[in-house]
């Protein structure tokens, strides 16, 4: 994803912070949705979206696990960094989704795609 990401004009932050979240989200589908997980990166108007969509209709919660636990931050670090987020269930699963602001005065070429429905078959990216 991050070479999809690089050859197009998106800040370097903007890149990192999507890298770092659509990581977090493709473990949270391999550690507890245990299903394949599709990616979809999209450029529209000032924004970068991207959807994590799994095969498994459980919702994913925003938990405050115990200082010494080893997982359990992954949502808390798209709510931090993402402009936005949100999950829909769909018929056969789910879509969670987030939003990064690319600021205005950066243009984006590619008229929108950077990655769209690249599987990634269960392996965060």
């Amino acid at each position: 994803m991050r070479d999809a990401l690089s050859e197009t004009d998106a800040p370097e932050d903007v890149v990192d912070s999507a890298v770092l979240l659509v990581s977090e989200l493709a473990t949270n589908v391999t550690l507890h949705a245990r299903t394949d997980v599709r990616v979809t990166v999209r450029f529209e108007g000032e924004s970068l979206w991207a959807e994590v969509k799994d095969w498994n209709s459980r919702l994913p919660q925003v938990c405050l696990p115990p200082e010494d636990a080893t997982t359990g931050r992954g949502l808390q670090l798209v709510e931090a960094i993402a402009s936005r987020w949100g999950v829909q269930r769909d018929s056969d699963g789910k879509v969670v989704w987030f939003e990064l602001h690319v600021p205005r005065s950066t243009p984006v070429n590619g008229n929108g795609a950077a990655v769209n429905g690249a599987p990634i078959n269960g392996v965060s990216p």
